[in-house]
């Protein structure tokens, strides 16, 4: 059995490397003079992505939470709470990461910086939500036992 929390950790830095990725990516197209959208679209536009942003953060978050309490409190093994707070994480993560992506390419197709200063806050948001050893097991209630399997040790 593999290291769970490694695991988990592993698909945090993915999806945030894809993030940095892209925001950098869009920084090069942008400064390679990509046409841009007229003022009104623009505006638009900004409202979609803090829309978007807004309710994809506040959802996600109690989302979120609600998935990670009902994790905590399941009376199942650790490796079953784990695989719930698991999948919490992604979907919150997928929250995060999904207006960062919208306003990456808002940023791409106007190439007004405010939207490039969006899609860094999503990312600076996914960087506060890395998983740590520590909180996940003070979060799923978790005993000696139950680290030791999920770390893959027997």
């Amino acid at each position: 059995m593999q290291n769970a929390f490694t695991t988990l950790r592993i698909i945090h830095i993915a999806l945030l490397s894809g993030m940095l990725a892209f925001n950098i990516v869009s920084l090069i197209m942008v400064s390679e003079g990509f046409p841009a959208f007229d003022e009104s679209e623009q505006r638009t536009l900004q409202a979609v992505c803090i829309l978007l942003s807004t309710v994809c953060l506040v959802a996600g978050f109690q989302i979120f939470k609600k998935k990670m309490l009902a994790a905590r409190n399941s009376p199942e093994p650790g490796e079953k709470r784990m695989a719930l707070y698991r999948t919490a994480c992604i979907l919150w993560w997928a929250m995060i990461e999904a207006p960062g992506i919208m306003a990456g390419i808002g940023f791409i197709l106007t190439s007004n910086y405010a939207f490039f200063a969006l899609a860094v806050f999503h990312l600076l948001i996914m960087l506060i939500f890395t998983p740590r050893k520590a909180n996940i097991i003070v979060l799923l209630n978790l005993n000696s036992e139950e680290v030791t399997m999920l770390e893959g040790r027997r």
